[in-house]
């Protein structure tokens, strides 16, 4: 390069935080928090209870609104939308708690999912009725190649409310799928679901990481986040503390004072 300059690479972020605080009645949730999650990775948030994790959560998900600073996804100021908005743009999350519908079935939970469907709007009865029928069996497909990716195709005649916590979960990530989102973000999705299944779901993380998923999820399972996330951020007090490997965290001792106290 002329003149000795070196050429840097330019990060591709698919989500920036800016400054971001939200006040509760005097409580400060969320602390001018700055961070950033590089497209194509699986990002941890780790933190004591109370360090702002879930409202952070639902500030980028539009059920908070800030207070103050911004949220960019793909480089979209979203921090003013609502909810419905933001899954519009392809950003989903799950809830720690799964809300699925528990009086339908594994598979009406999955085809209510998708936007716009031509049924749905009273407008669209003047349409040729073949055209409302090929996209409920378009959208009847992709719940098939859903429920096969994530392997619980079995459960698809199962009234929702009938299933485990852990197969819960994985119905929640399933329903993401639908919206075909660029980014998911996953609250402690290893909450309550035992071994086996938890085997489960780290697989089905790090699938669809591959087809061109982000994602970043809070968890309190240290095993899940050390051998799934890169990089992790630690907040605390509603700020981020730091962002690193899983070694690099480990043996950073300001995260053992937010954890410990000492």
């Amino acid at each position: 390069m002329a003149n000795g300059e070196e050429k840097t690479e330019r990060i591709d972020y698919i989500l920036e935080i800016k400054g971001l605080e939200k006040d509760f009645g005097g409580i400060k949730a969320v602390r001018d928090c700055t961070l950033s999650v590089k497209r194509g990775t699986i990002t941890g948030i780790i933190g004591p209870n109370g360090a702002g994790k879930t409202s952070l959560f639902n500030l980028i998900s539009g059920f908070y609104q800030p207070d103050k600073g911004e949220i960019w996804f793909n480089s979209e100021r979203i921090d003013s939308l609502k909810p419905h908005q933001i899954c519009q743009r392809r950003l989903m999350r799950t809830f720690q708690i799964a809300r699925e519908l528990q009086k339908m079935t594994v598979m009406e939970n999955l085809t209510l999912i998708p936007h716009n469907q031509l049924g749905e709007n009273l407008v669209n009865i003047w349409l040729p009725p073949g055209a409302i029928r090929e996209q409920e069996k378009e959208i009847r497909e992709k719940a098939f190649e859903v429920l096969n990716f994530i392997e619980i195709f079995h459960l698809k005649d199962e009234y929702a409310g009938n299933l485990s916590v852990g197969q819960k979960t994985l119905l929640e990530i399933a329903r993401t799928m639908m919206a075909d989102p660029e980014m998911i973000l996953l609250d402690e999705p290893g909450a309550g679901v035992n071994k086996s299944l938890m085997k489960k779901l780290v697989a089905d993380i790090r699938k669809l990481n591959l087809t061109g998923k982000t994602f970043l999820l809070i968890e309190h399972d240290m095993d899940l986040v050390m051998n799934l996330c890169n990089p992790i951020i630690v907040m605390t007090e509603g700020s981020k503390l730091m962002e690193g490997s899983a070694h690099e965290i480990k043996k950073d001792k300001r995260v053992l004072e937010a954890y410990l106290g000492v």
